[in-house]
């Protein structure tokens, strides 16, 4: 029995063979909270190493025929949940962009202002763009009679020896496959990104003018109480995301 790896790394020599990813809701010491944290920036918010690669991992090295079977069916159709939902989601979020960059105030600012704008609905749109296209991929290789065998294919690079106590090979996904899949997922949270980023500046350039100097007027209680609330939404949100973690292991 082995850990999925993280995305992109290879086992870790140091954790004893069998040894289980720890669910991060029960992380009582330093070490495991800076590890989870870690572990959000690399991947945990696009392409959790838990909820993604130990999935497939073990979809592709059942070795029951129909087990595997069920497995990929169920990996398809949740994918095709989580795409629909993202699809509803994506165009809501460049709406926001879209009608919040033809304030005025916005018109009447610097260049990087509405660049930030425009980047996000570009995010936004390819959003909606990606997650339709895996959509109609993933049903047009469900309408083959080896449906799901060739979607197998899609996801597997090749056989690799893990720490395992048997020590054999194991069948492994392709991580660019994986971050293909979160492709959409990542525009959506690029798109949030910016509209957030964008208010951010929008708000602080009227309060630091372009003599540099910061006027303490109403602008500058609007700056800070939104920027407040931004950071304290930021630190639940992240938050939330370590606690969400869980802790699959690969047999």
């Amino acid at each position: 029995m082995a850990d999925a790896p993280l995305l992109g790394r290879g086992n870790d020599p140091s954790r004893s063979t069998g040894s289980r990813i720890k669910n991060a809701r029960n992380v009582d010491t330093n070490t495991s909270i800076i590890r989870s944290i870690l572990k959000i920036f690399s991947g945990g918010l696009i392409a959790p190493a838990d909820t993604t690669y130990a999935t497939i991992m073990i979809l592709l090295n059942s070795t029951n025929a129909e087990e595997q079977d069920n497995l990929t069916t169920q990996w398809r159709d949740h994918k095709l949940n989580e795409l629909s939902f993202i699809g509803v989601v994506s165009p809501l979020v460049a709406v926001c962009l879209v009608s919040t960059g033809a304030w005025d105030e916005i018109s009447g600012k610097g260049w990087y202002i509405r660049a930030i704008w425009y980047s996000g609905i570009v995010f936004a749109l390819f959003s909606v763009l990606t997650a339709t296209q895996q959509t109609l991929r993933l049903h047009r290789l469900s309408a083959h009679k080896d449906g799901l065998h060739l979607l197998r294919l899609c996801l597997v690079r090749d056989r690799k020896p893990l720490d395992s106590e048997e020590g054999e090979a194991k069948l492994v996904p392709k991580p660019f496959q994986i971050w293909s899949w979160q492709s959409s997922m990542m525009f959506l949270m690029m798109a949030v990104g910016c509209l957030l980023v964008g208010m951010l500046v929008l708000v602080w350039s009227a309060v630091i003018k372009e003599t540099k100097n910061v006027e303490y007027d109403e602008n500058f209680k609007l700056a800070m109480s939104f920027t407040t609330v931004l950071a304290a939404t930021v630190v639940y949100f992240f938050a939330t995301q370590v606690s969400l973690m869980v802790g699959v292991s690969v047999e």
